[in-house]
C-alpha cells in the first residue's frame, strides 16, 4: 500500500490516523514525564538523545553524532562539553585520525545506562504487563511497519534531493 492509495472512507482514515498521532504524542509525553519521575538525572531531552546514540554506537565522532541529530558539530561539541564536565561522556582522540574527536560513555554514563534498565523494566511491567503477549507482538508488528514506510519516505527524500542538487 502506497501514499497513492485510496480509501473508500477518506475522512475515517484521517481521522483516525489524526488520533493515533495524538496517541502518539500523549503516550511519549506520559512515558517521558513517568520516566523523569524515576530518573533523578537532570539531562534535558537533547542530552539524552546524544547519549542514546553513543550508548547504542559504543563510540562515535562528533561529526556523525551531528549528523544523526541534524545540528551542527558545534551543537554536538557544546553538548559533549557539558556532559563530559558531568563524567557521563569521554571525549578522546582518534589514534587512527588525530583531527577526530571520539565519544563515549563515562562511568556516570555507564551508571545512567545501569539505572534506566531497572526504570524501563518497572515501566514495562506497570503499563505493558496489563496487555496480551498477542496484543504486545500485534503493537510491535504494526510499529515496525509504520517505521519501516518512514524509512522508505526519508531514504526516498534523501535520492530525491540529491538528485535535485546534482543534475
Amino acid at each position: 500500500m502506497d501514499s497513492n492509495t485510496d480509501y473508500p472512507n477518506k475522512n475515517e482514515f484521517y481521522r483516525l490516523a489524526t488520533e493515533i498521532n495524538e496517541l502518539f504524542y500523549s503516550m511519549d509525553a506520559r512515558f517521558i514525564s513517568e520516566h523523569q519521575s524515576l530518573c533523578n538525572e537532570d539531562l534535558s531531552p537533547k542530552q539524552m538523545v546524544l547519549m542514546d546514540f553513543v550508548k547504542k554506537e559504543t563510540q562515535l565522532s562528533i561529526s556523525q553524532l551531528a549528523e544523526l541529530m541534524n545540528v551542527t558539530s558545534s551543537a554536538v561539541s557544546q553538548i559533549v562539553t557539558k556532559l563530559e564536565k558531568e563524567k557521563y561522556l569521554l571525549r578522546t582522540i582518534n589514534p587512527n585520525n588525530r583531527r577526530e574527536i571520539i565519544v563515549q560513555l563515562d562511568q556516570r554514563g555507564h551508571n545512567y545506562y545501569a539505572k534506566e534498565e531497572k526504570i524501563n523494566k518497572e515501566i514495562i511491567d506497570r503499563f505493558y504487563a496489563r496487555m496480551e503477549l498477542d496484543e504486545i507482538r500485534q503493537l510491535r508488528d504494526i510499529l515496525k511497519k509504520l517505521m519501516h514506510a518512514m524509512d522508505e519516505d526519508r531514504d526516498e527524500n534523501k535520492s530525491h534531493s540529491k538528485t535535485e542538487n546534482h543534475p
